[in-house]
């Protein structure tokens, strides 16, 4: 088992400020050589705030470093491909921030070159690695809600003022040649990603998107249906021109339901189950149920902690120094199956035509 994985840094935004940077240093095994800005002096003050790592001069600095393990790839996806590429030539494994790229062909190139390479890439869909979604697939794999039927989920936000404004002057996150579309496949994707841990990959689907707006090129409300290899059932509605947010998921099955909120990470999990698992429904008006069975509820609130990459982080640099039985769950394949269906979204948006 090797004594400590070293990190270095690609970017200092953020996503390394306040998930996955000081990560690097607080896990477990875990040291932070260093960070590469294009802004140096960024990366210098970064460094020396938090009292670990130091700044590289250039890229190649950093991916030269013979102590270096692997690399975060902390950017706007726009340069993903080629700053992983440059990672697997290196020979280093690499930890990507989502989404994976611009593009399914970039993707593809990505994963190409790190199985050339031989070395691994996870991806930062965090989540997986999120005390809150550790405990909650455990209750669910131990039967909590019996067998799960169904997920459904729905969210919504308002369209921002920074949204209206030039083209080159809206937030990245709108802008396709940069993000690679809109919120659902920048952000909403780490949603996707969440169905597949928590109900298993969706085997089949269905997608409409539409842009009604017109603010940005990308989609802004998007539903989507399908089925998991599992034989749960998945709906989806999501909408980024609404009156306000909407927050809403639940997974629900024949013996019990669990709802959260999917963007506060400090909101409790709310459970409802049969009290009698063995009860029975009998028959009502119109064919319904007569009278409910009585149900009990309780609440769940896993440990917060103060970086949500940290458990992430620490999975991967286990897997990398060999502890038994250690593993993370956000890899290459996995990221790519929620990639998928985001990139067919892009797809269909590309191929809406609008009239006036």
């Amino acid at each position: 088992m090797s004594n400590v994985i070293r990190w270095g840094i690609i970017g200092c935004g953020d996503v390394v400020e306040t998930k996955n940077g000081p990560a690097c240093y607080l896990a477990e095994g875990s040291e932070l050589a260093g960070i590469w800005n294009r802004t140096k002096s960024k990366a210098v003050e970064w460094c020396a705030r938090h009292g670990h790592g130091r700044a590289y001069d250039t890229l190649e600095d950093l991916l030269n470093d013979p102590t270096i393990d692997i690399v975060y790839v902390a950017t706007t996806p726009n340069v993903h491909k080629d700053y992983a590429l440059a990672v697997a030539k290196a020979h280093k494994h690499c930890y990507m921030e989502k989404p994976l790229a611009l593009s399914w062909e970039e993707a593809q190139d990505i994963k190409a070159a790190f199985d050339k390479e031989g070395t691994k890439c996870f991806v930062a869909h965090y989540r997986r690695g999120m005390p809150r979604y550790r405990e909650l697939k455990s209750l669910l794999d131990k039967g909590t809600l019996g067998t799960i039927r169904g997920v459904q989920v729905i969210r919504t936000q308002r369209q921002t003022a920074e949204e209206l404004l030039p083209e080159d002057q809206k937030p990245w996150r709108v802008r396709p040649e940069i993000s690679g579309g809109s919120h659902f496949f920048e952000g909403d994707t780490h949603i996707l990603d969440l169905i597949d841990f928590l109900a298993g990959p969706l085997v089949d689907y269905q997608l409409e998107v539409t842009n009604e707006t017109h603010c940005y090129p990308g989609e802004d409300a998007v539903v989507l249906s399908g089925i998991t290899e599992n034989r749960v059932m998945v709906s989806g509605m999501w909408c980024y021109a609404t009156y306000k947010a909407i927050d809403r998921f639940l997974i629900y099955g024949d013996k019990g339901s669990v709802e959260f909120s999917y963007y506060n990470n400090a909101a409790p999990l709310r459970f409802e189950v049969l009290a009698d698992a063995n009860a029975q429904a009998h028959e009502g008006v119109m064919g319904g149920v007569r009278e409910e069975a009585p149900m009990k509820t309780w609440e769940v609130t896993p440990e917060v902690q103060s970086y949500p990459g940290l458990g992430q982080i620490q999975d991967i640099v286990n897997e990398l120094r060999g502890v038994p039985g250690a593993r993370c769950y956000s890899t290459l394949d996995s990221a790519l199956r929620s990639f998928r269906i985001t990139c067919d979204a892009r797809q269909k948006m590309k191929e809406h035509v609008y009239t006036d």
